[in-house]
């Protein structure tokens, strides 16, 4: 069992999600629906269809060109949102 408050991102791997913590990975068979019903929306938060991060792990954001963005995470990892997911980062930045 893992305590919610370890995870840093949630990402989709075919019929399983990797539960990245620190430098560990864990894999469980459940889906990104699932999982993101059941994490806090005001510690985590869902920023591509494969991808949910948790607000605190979030170094930096930028902008891209097309309107996405760039999420550096404090451990140096670069993860890209996609459109679907847009108004919910930006309402994340406008709050920051």
């Amino acid at each position: 069992m893992l305590n919610v408050t370890e995870i840093d991102r949630v990402e989709a791997a075919s019929n399983y999600v990797q539960l990245h913590v620190k430098s560990q990975v864990y894999q469980l068979r459940e889906t990104m629906a699932r999982i993101e019903e059941r994490l806090d929306p005001g510690e985590f938060l869902r920023i591509h269809r494969s991808i949910i991060v948790r607000i605190d792990r979030i170094r930096e954001i930028e902008q891209l060109l097309q309107g996405d963005y760039l999420m550096i995470l404090h451990d140096g990892t670069r993860l890209t949102s996609s459109r679907s997911y847009r108004q919910r980062i930006r309402e994340l930045v406008r709050t920051a």
